[in-house]
């Protein structure tokens, strides 16, 4: 199946247009956050392909690439009704915690984590409980019967959680009001350049800051996990009862 006339592009445009604005709303995600989740060549731009019945429809890659491109450059320019500006600036949108970056558009776990474990722990797929399939949480009983719970990202989702963080930390900035001398304050947003943020903060988020980052967030909200990083996932793990 191809896009051969206007005709084709028109309808499939209207067609993705449609299940972007679903994606966004669904995961609350701000137009310029998308190209991040719903990067090309990543896990999930294949499954918004795939899930959406569209793998076979020659051409249509692009015809994605160019909505994304389009929504971003609307809340970049500016070109937003009032409306959909008050919503995308909604706490709903915005990312007001740490823990927040684990789950924000990183969509939900697949049976390629399933499998990842199983064989990790040298279990049978019978034996992985999804707990909660969006914090990607996991309850495994292996064969030495240790009761384990688990928290597994893929290379994509842990880059999803670096941009979420990279976000959050922004955002936290600009929050920020700094007192000059006594009676005198300034606000530190519209003073600080983000992209000269964004470089500065992208070299010090090393695949170990972000674990590190991860580790506490998980520490406050859970328990105590230990961290092992294998070819294709990032993986947490504990024994109940050991912590």
């Amino acid at each position: 199946m191809s896009i051969n006339s206007r005709e084709d592009a028109n309808r499939y445009y209207q067609v993705v247009n449609k299940l972007v604005d679903e994606y966004m709303d669904k995961w609350k995600i701000r137009p310029v956050n998308l190209k991040k989740y719903l990067k090309e060549g990543s896990d999930k731009f294949e499954k918004f392909i795939e899930r959406n019945g569209l793998k076979d429809v020659n051409g249509i890659k692009q015809v994605i690439k160019d909505v994304l491109e389009d929504r971003v450059h609307m809340e970049t320019d500016g070109v937003l009704t009032f409306e959909s500006f008050k919503v995308f600036e909604s706490d709903e949108f915005k990312i007001t915690s740490l823990v927040q970056c684990l789950y924000k558009g990183v969509g939900k776990t697949d049976i390629k984590a399933e499998k990842f474990l199983a064989d990790h722990f040298d279990a049978n797929l019978s034996q992985i409980d999804i707990i909660d399939t969006d914090k990607h949480m996991f309850r495994i009983s292996n064969w030495e019967n240790e009761d384990l719970l688990a928290i597994v990202y893929n290379k994509d989702e842990f880059d999803i959680i670096r941009e979420n963080i990279k976000e959050y930390l922004l955002d936290e900035l600009l929050s920020k009001q700094v007192d000059l001398i006594s009676g005198l304050s300034v606000k530190l947003e519209g003073l600080i350049d983000k992209e000269k943020f964004e470089t500065e903060i992208e070299s010090k988020l090393t695949d170990n800051v972000v674990t590190d980052l991860i580790n506490d967030s998980l520490t406050q909200n859970y328990t105590k996990f230990e961290f092992e990083k294998t070819e294709n996932y990032y993986l947490w793990s504990y024994k109940k009862g050991e912590y």
